[in-house]
């Protein structure tokens, strides 16, 4: 279970905070000189945008109090300039990762110092940590409100920094720095995985089970710091048992692999151990549903580690591995690395102390954390307006040709979840059975769920109508869980089964996000599908476009209180379902390729009838059925950040 920390005792914290910066000229506003003149004060503020590495392409937008803003870009170090000439305390500074891949990173800036030299205002990992303090809820975007922003203190700032500098003590120390009067956002330091970027590489923020956020270190996960205006000094996260740098060898190693398209077992050592395997290949590529050919020339940045941890006598971590492909695509893929008995020392003299090993899974299979918001247009009585979290559990037919069903167990699960064949075209992966199972199902059998995302938890958007989930289903758990409960990076144990319902192996999968309960979707900046002319007869009965559809056009906006942040769109899928003699019809849709950009926080993209989730045509002549009496549409804006998968739907029951 996570261990939250609350404040207490801030009247010593208040006491140490003045002494320690009251008076150390970190900052400054309006006072004087000794002349009686005012004292001179920045006319601009720059910065390092970092989450363990440089943020490049970053979108950097200041808010002042007054809620004027300042918008500037980072370069290939990760650095921006922005004029704040006339603009009024606080600041808080938005950067936006240009290849969505991350959440946002937030800093404010209470004070300026009694200078003409530019102020230094970070934004990183540990900056944000400090703005959710400075918030009832962890969400540090909340001060995107000039209303809620005017209301920070220098004071509330200090006591966080000092509250923060606590939390941190033993990965300041192991990293040389001193935890008195460190200042994260005004503290210049350079992206090289040393000293206070070697701290950010240690840390991760991740989604608390009810909104917000927590910080985690990645040398013991199983204790998370809560942030939010309570937050204390209680307990300092531990020092992980390797350098940040550790693992930096291998982005050199991979991009070299990749400019030969080649990232297997053999063709790429000693970054991928000989016994690697994961997702049932011996290939990188292969095992998180790319080719060879896609990822030639693809570049791997700096990978970070999310968590260590020991299986089967060996020192093992978590990791994220960051990648550009030659297109300029951005992706990130999770992947077990293990100590090597023996160093391997390189041609540059390096000394490569890990290598990927993968999951060890001879099956293609992927649990990560889901949650949704679900918006209905009709008014059938269970249609509540709700978010709902929980698994997703991803395991796709063309990879595991003599699959049939599977079992899943593990934290949260308080029976087996059970995966089969859909009824519906347009789509490839097993779907989660459409009612609660106690043994392997027996082919023909097949599910009629059409979805793989498994809910734990559920609550209505509405005071006054509330949800109850339909009984004996596989998809919903018998009754909603604390999903505090539920440990971070947690192992799911997958049995498969053949089509006879003989076992044929297993496989251990760690989820590399955050556990979420439904009422974190509160804190969510959802994107929104724009209800244009097109979308709204293809969800509303009795309109031209209510007949059968091969294609429809979608459009949404990634706009939230004005600025871009909403959950970066990376598939959008319709699902169409309609009342025959044989029974209900269902009919899949996916879109293909990059979402066009059509203005500021608007984009576009086309979703064809019978296209799965991997772009291929998986069947023919197989259009979107009409909305009629028994039937429904839905429209879902997928995306993802940080190992969770993210579902805005909009849908119609008919």
């Amino acid at each position: 279970m996570h261990r939250s920390i609350v404040r207490t005792g801030i009247a010593a914290a208040v006491a140490f905070v003045f002494f320690q910066l009251g008076g150390c000229g970190s900052g400054g506003d309006s006072g004087t000189g000794s002349s009686g003149t005012p004292a001179p004060t920045p006319t601009s503020v720059g910065g390092t945008v970092a989450s363990g590495t440089a943020l490049v392409g970053a979108n950097v937008t200041l808010i002042d109090a007054t809620g004027a803003q300042a918008t500037a870009t980072t370069d290939a170090q990760g650095a921006y300039s922005l004029s704040v000439k006339g603009m009024t305390l606080p600041f808080l500074i938005v950067a936006n990762d240009a290849a969505g891949l991350s959440a946002p990173l937030v800093s404010v800036v209470a004070k300026l110092p009694n200078s003409t030299a530019p102020a230094v205002a970070n934004v990183t990992t540990l900056t944000t940590a400090l703005a959710a303090m400075l918030t009832a809820s962890g969400n540090p975007l909340d001060l995107a409100s000039s209303t809620a922003l005017a209301k920070v203190t220098l004071p509330s700032v200090e006591i966080a920094t000092i509250t923060l500098d606590t939390i941190l003590a033993n990965i300041l120390q192991q990293n040389g720095i001193q935890m008195a009067g460190f200042d994260p956002v005004g503290t210049a330091f350079t992206p090289n995985h040393t000293g206070a970027d070697a701290v950010i590489d240690t840390v991760s923020l991740v989604t608390a089970a009810n909104g917000g956020l927590s910080l985690v270190s990645n040398a013991a996960p199983g204790t998370t710091v809560t942030l939010n205006s309570k937050t204390a000094q209680g307990v300092a996260l531990a020092a992980p048992p390797a350098a940040a740098n550790y693992l930096e060898p291998l982005a050199s190693l991979l991009t070299a692999c990749a400019a030969n398209g080649a990232l297997d077992n053999t063709s790429c050592s000693p970054a991928i151990d000989t016994a690697y395997k994961e997702s049932g290949s011996t290939d990188l590529a292969i095992a998180h549903g790319l080719t060879e050919s896609v990822v030639t020339g693809a570049v791997f940045g700096s990978p970070k580690t999310l968590a260590f941890f020991t299986r089967g006598g060996k020192q093992l971590a978590l990791v994220q591995l960051p990648f550009t492909l030659a297109s300029g695509n951005p992706g990130v893929l999770y992947s077990v690395a293990q100590q090597l008995a023996t160093p391997v020392t390189l041609a540059n003299g390096t000394q490569l102390g890990w290598d990927l090993i993968g999951d060890q899974s001879s099956f293609a299979v992927a649990i990560k954390s889901q949650i949704q918001r679900s918006t209905f247009l009709d008014t059938r009585l269970n249609d509540v307006n709700r978010y709902e979290s929980g698994l997703e559990i991803t395991i796709p037919g063309a990879s595991n040709p003599t699959v049939y069903s599977a079992s899943v167990t593990g934290p949260g699960l308080a029976a087996p979840v059970w995966l089969m064949p859909r009824t519906a075209s347009g789509s490839s992966s097993l779907g989660l059975a459409d009612t609660a199972l106690s043994a392997p199902p027996v082919a023909p059998a097949t599910t009629s769920s059409n979805t793989s995302l498994y809910r734990w938890s559920w609550q209505s958007l509405s005071s006054t109508a509330s949800f109850t989930p339909p009984a004996s289903t596989g998809y919903y758990a018998a009754q909603a869980i604390d999903a505090t409960s539920v440990p971070l990076y947690s192992t799911y144990t997958v049995t498969f089964y053949d089509r006879n319902g003989a076992q044929l192996g297993q496989s251990s999968v760690i989820n590399p996000g955050s556990p979420l309960g439904a009422a974190a979707g509160g804190s969510v900046a959802w994107p929104s599908l724009l209800m244009n002319d097109a979308t709204k007869q293809f969800l509303t009965p009795g309109t031209q476009l209510a007949d059968v559809q091969y294609a429809l056009s979608v459009t949404w906006s990634s706009l939230v209180n004005g600025l871009d942040l909403a959950i970066p769109v990376n598939s959008v899928q319709i699902q169409a379902t309609a009342q025959s003699n044989a029974g209900l019809v269902e009919a899949d849709g996916f879109s293909v390729g990059p979402m066009n950009n059509t203005t500021v926080g608007q984009y576009q993209t086309t979703v064809s009838a019978g296209v799965d989730s991997s772009g291929a045509q998986a069947c023919t002549n197989c259009p979107f059925p009409a909305l009629t009496t028994g039937g429904s549409r839905l429209i879902q804006l997928g995306g993802g950040q940080n190992g969770t998968a993210y579902y805005d739907i909009t849908k119609y029951n008919d």
